[in-house]
């Protein structure tokens, strides 16, 4: 019974938000740059607000702020691009978000290097991860949004950037996201959870699971202490520590807080 349900109070630290913030915690994925054509004239504007929306048909969402000329351009169009822009085109994206089309050529202003789509008439643009088009199969306005719904007629990708997923290779191919203001972020690493077989019982794969990375993260603790503990060792018996020292932990794996870098460089002599 939901009554029967017992709540443990709000964990201490948390704070309250205006409910306009909502937006903002959902964001951190990929920014794209949507591209569209009107009566010849092409258009390109930085959407962070996007999803997917079915697998079958595969339909995909933009949602523009509806007094927005790209807005208009799409609505004209019924069609649109999503160009995943990656890390080298990081000022082009948030010099782009500064700029209208109605009264700027984005492309002109940008000098983005574009090449043909596909199925629709809108421009790609060169540079990115990965690209998506669509035609508009809907349109609802929410707020002071509309949310376009595109069936997705083509996708194509850099195979350095996305495999059946996004990749954490070069960091110049990895996709932009978008944190706030002209703030972004790029994937950093790569965490697999594992999967319990069939004969195991999910929860307690979980709980083990949960137990081994406290563990884990004990030992690395104990190392990091130990082996900090040895250089400043070294440095109190008044003896220089090679900075190669450091690239040693770090290769083993063992992170070194700011503070102790601080106190362990005042016993550093540098290499020759």
């Amino acid at each position: 019974m939901a009554d029967d349900f017992a709540l443990n109070p709000p964990p201490e630290g948390i704070e309250d938000r205006p409910n306009g913030m909502a937006g903002r915690v959902l964001l951190g994925g990929p920014v794209t740059l949507v591209t569209t054509t009107w009566r010849g004239k092409p258009n390109v504007a930085p959407v962070s607000w996007h999803m997917p929306l079915s697998a079958k048909p595969p339909v995909v969402g933009i949602a523009i702020g509806q007094e927005r000329h790209t807005a208009e351009m799409v609505r004209h169009a019924q069609e649109f691009a999503i160009n995943v822009p990656a890390r080298p085109l990081l000022h082009h994206v948030q010099y782009l978000g500064a700029l209208s089309g109605e009264h700027v050529d984005k492309f002109e202003a940008t000098q983005l290097e574009t090449f043909p789509a596909r199925t629709i008439t809108a421009p790609l643009v060169a540079g990115c991860c990965a690209w998506i088009e669509c035609q508009v199969v809907e349109a609802y306005p929410i707020g002071d949004h509309v949310l376009f719904a595109g069936l997705v007629t083509a996708v194509r990708v850099d195979p350095a950037s996305f495999e059946d997923r996004w990749l954490v290779g070069d960091p110049e191919k990895r996709p932009l996201h978008f944190l706030a203001a002209n703030q972004y972020s790029t994937l950093n690493g790569v965490l697999e959870a594992r999967l319990p077989r069939d004969f195991e019982a999910p929860e307690r794969v979980l709980r083990d699971r949960i137990a081994e990375e406290l563990e884990l993260t004990r030992e690395a603790r104990e190392r990091r202490e130990e082996a900090v503990g040895e250089l400043r060792e070294e440095i109190r018996r008044g003896h220089a520590v090679d900075p190669a020292a450091l690239d040693e932990l770090a290769k083993s794996g063992i992170e070194v807080s700011p503070d102790d870098l601080i106190d362990l460089s005042k016993g550093i002599v540098l290499g020759g």
